[in-house]
């Protein structure tokens, strides 16, 4: 039996998917058109039925194999044991891209096409393409008559290089389950699949060991890691330990190591590298500890975090006026999103760190979401090209693109939806379906049924929906599904009311603020709800009471913040002003504070001198340049100086994300912040806090 590479592909596909799959999508994943597909599935049919496979083709839902367990694992096995001289040419490149970073020396392109089974003139091509992914690494592609051809570069982008390989060509569901095998087996020494020879280069008993010994300092971190992240870190690890004991070591600038130095995760990755001499015996350079520094600081986290610390700060002040323009060019009122900043503040802090260090941002459901929400992906994408100092691939815009989509799901008021239930008849299994989907789906506002005689008659247009359990030749939109609606079912018509649901927002001028109706709650979460309330009613009066309006005749900002420290120290609300004034230069020296677009700096600090929350405004008599937020030289005359015991409760950090959001929530605010005015600058920042507390309480 004879199958060729794309075939083997498709096959892979549909094997693998327990559910019906659209054509489109097969055509996506494997990079050729919905056409090539019909057209080789005319040869996979007679192999399918060989093996007692039935490939069942759906009009309007796609393909499904009904198929036994056994005879599903048989065919798999049988196209990943055959001899694959005839490799995607993706794959064949990327095997090329492997053997080469691999190697010491160079190597002869006979040898190569010899290794493929392909010409040289196939390798040579390959190369061509080959050699624009390298330069993506910062990594240079060497040819040479008589000599070979070798790849050239930093050890540390030979690894990221090798890294990307193995995340892009390697399902994370198979990378997971390879982790978590209680029993180590070894990869078989024929190994033909791309994924295979990929996994080959790294030893699964040292994955075992690594991913053990990440898991241990897992809580050392503030939150947790998610899968992606966790996975990538293990294999930057196994690669770096096989590196290592072939002689490759990687280098860090001195500079950027002491910057690294300083933050938290360069004490976490410490505790891991120390773990891994000690289990393989090795001595790691400490150039090793920054790059997993790096990863640790690049990596994203599953819980949001208050963006009233540090460089969460700089995001809140971005993430803000994406949500603003978005929601002026859409119509909707993303502020009244209870999560949506936060989540933004979050994703975006480690991006935004990869793509500062020109790291790859990974996100296979890209071409997906941009088809699916078309109208919102193209606005979110301009959107964020303007907002952001920073070019963001596609990969990243489906990012946010889903962070807008979540909050657009979970805002309470949307419109009923129409939807149209087709069958034969019109009546017994149409009415069953319509019962089962009104159960299912609350959104689902109205539902008719018809039969499909009188279906001609009809405009289906004024439906958002058609639901039908038969093939519909008329009608290109609608999903067919059985009519005892089974689990496969329930997830496709939900992908598309959830498009639905979105879209119809996107025209929606404003959501209704009306107040949620009362409910009944327990002993417990009333006790919890009264003392949630009595610590933010604390911390707006330790606010008020500490919040000081200053007007100085002189001075740098580091004598204004020194004479600053020294009168909270003096009235009792922190115990060592000079200590906590270093910290303030401290965070001052890792990024700008000055906030673009304005004549303010916000300094902030939290740290264990400081005894309670303190808010306060320094004018300067002159301006005087500063280090914005954007990493460019601004002028400001107005100091906002915020402070926080390093133990504060939740309730207060939320109380002072508050007023940082308060900073970019309108131009007014940047108006009164800035305007030099004493009174009106206490009585603005009294009043916002206060209406913060009358939300609390209501």
């Amino acid at each position: 039996m004879y199958i060729t590479a794309r075939e083997r592909k498709i096959l892979d596909v549909l094997l693998r998917t327990k559910d019906e799959i659209p054509i489109r999508e097969i055509a996506d994943q494997i990079g050729v058109s919905s056409r090539t597909i019909h057209r080789d599935l005319k040869g996979l049919e007679p192999i399918l039925k060989s093996h007692g496979i039935i490939l069942d083709k759906k009009a309007g839902s796609g393909l499904k194999l009904i198929t036994s367990v056994r005879n599903r694992n048989s065919l798999l096995s049988i196209i990943h044991q055959q001899i694959q001289a005839d490799y995607m040419p993706s794959e064949r490149q990327a095997l090329i891209l492997l053997k080469l970073l691999e190697a010491n020396d160079p190597v002869k392109l006979f040898t190569l096409a010899d290794e493929l089974g392909v010409t040289v003139a196939t390798i040579s091509n390959d190369l061509d393409k080959v050699k624009s992914s390298l330069e993506s690494f910062q990594l240079s592609l060497i040819r040479r008559r008589g000599y070979g051809v070798e790849i050239q570069g930093d050890e540390t982008h030979i690894r990221e290089a090798i890294g990307y390989l193995i995340m892009q060509h390697t399902d994370e569901i198979n990378l997971l389950s390879l982790l978590r095998e209680k029993i180590v087996k070894p990869i078989p020494a024929t190994a033909n699949t791309l994924s295979e020879q990929l996994l080959g280069l790294i030893s699964k008993e040292k994955l075992k060991i690594i991913e053990q010994s990440v898991d241990a300092i897992r809580n050392s971190l503030q939150n947790q890691l998610v899968d992606s992240a966790y996975i990538a870190l293990v294999i930057h690890l196994a690669l770096a330990l096989e590196r290592i004991q072939q002689g490759e070591t990687i280098r860090m600038p001195l500079e950027q190591l002491d910057k690294l130095k300083s933050t938290k995760e360069f004490g976490v990755a410490r505790n891991l590298i120390e773990q891994l001499e000690d289990v393989f015996n090795i001595t790691i350079p400490e150039a090793e500890m920054g790059y997993i520094t790096t990863h640790l600081l690049g990596a994203k986290v599953r819980n949001g975090e208050d963006f009233s610390e540090e460089t969460d700060l700089m995001m809140a002040f971005k993430a803000k006026q994406l949500i603003e323009l978005v929601s002026e060019r859409i119509n909707v009122d993303f502020n009244q999103s209870d999560h949506l900043l936060n989540d933004l503040v979050s994703h975006l802090k480690p991006s935004l760190y990869r793509l500062q260090e020109n790291k790859e941002i990974e996100n296979p459901l890209t071409d997906q979401i941009e088809r699916d929400y078309e109208e919102l992906f193209q606005i979110v994408e301009e959107t964020a090209h303007e907002v952001f100092p920073y070019h963001f691939p596609k990969t990243e815009i489906a990012f946010l693109v889903m962070h807008f989509a979540s909050a657009l799901l979970s805002m309470e008021a949307y419109r009923g939806l129409r939807v149209l239930v087709i069958c034969s008849s019109g009546i017994g299994t149409s009415k069953i379906l319509a019962a089962k989907l009104t159960r299912q789906f609350k959104e689902i506002e109205e539902i008719e049924h018809r039969s499909l005689f009188e279906l001609e008659e009809l405009d289906t247009t004024r439906y958002d929906l058609v639901v039908s359990t038969i093939a519909l030749s008329d009608i290109d939109q609608y999903i067919q599904v059985n009519p005892m609606l089974p689990t496969s079912d329930i997830h496709k018509i939900a992908h598309v009311l959830r498009k639905i649901r979105i879209s119809d927002s996107i025209k929606i001028k404003n959501f209704d603020e009306g107040r949620k109706p009362f409910s009944d709650k327990t002993a417990k979460e009333i006790r919890g709800s009264v003392e949630a309330i009595h610590k933010y009613a604390e911390v707006v009066d330790q606010l008020l009471n500490a919040m000081k309006v200053t007007h100085h005749l002189m001075g740098t900002y580091e004598e204004i913040l020194k004479v600053t420290c020294q009168y909270f120290e003096t009235e009792g609300y922190i115990d060592d002003g000079h200590s906590v004034m270093e910290a303030l230069l401290k965070r001052e020296q890792l990024g700008g504070l000055g906030i673009t677009g304005t004549k303010l700096a916000l300094f902030h600090a939290r740290h264990g001198q400081i005894k309670q929350p303190i808010f306060t405004v320094q004018i300067l008599a002159e301006p005087i340049s500063i280090q914005s937020m954007d990493q460019t030289a601004m002028e400001i005359h107005t100091i906002l100086l915020m402070l926080a015991p390093a133990n504060i409760h939740k309730e207060g950090l939320e109380v002072l994300s508050f007023l940082s959001s308060l900073i970019v929530e309108s131009s007014e605010s940047v108006q009164i912040l800035q305007s030099k005015n004493a009174e009106k600058i206490d009585r603005y920042v009294a009043n916002q806090l206060h209406r913060f507390l009358e939300e609390k309480l209501s």
